[in-house]
């Protein structure tokens, strides 16, 4: 499925509203607040690239954001499973 994310930076002191507002657009399946060079990150996911440009142009129209820089899927080049979760990670060691 053709998709994308979504790297982005804001004014300081948007984060919630921001992150509120992206995530009701759609074909948005994750918006996360992040550290480093970029504030926030946003998977998209879609049929067909078409809706990606549109869903990008409203992302870029949000108050609060300064500027955004878009990663497009490769198809072909994917893989995904879940995360571990701390139990399975085992004891601590020294």
């Amino acid at each position: 499925m053709p998709g994308a994310y979504i790297l982005i930076n804001i004014r300081p002191g948007v984060e919630k509203q921001v992150i509120d507002e992206l995530s009701q657009l759609p074909g948005v399946v994750h918006v996360e607040g992040v550290y480093g060079g970029f504030d926030i990150i946003v998977r998209i996911e879609f049929p067909t690239d078409g809706m990606i440009l549109r869903t990008l142009d409203k992302v870029r129209r949000i108050d609060g954001i300064k500027s955004t820089l878009t990663m497009s899927f490769i198809p072909g080049q994917q893989k995904g499973k879940t995360g571990l979760d701390a139990d399975h990670l085992g004891p601590p060691s020294d």
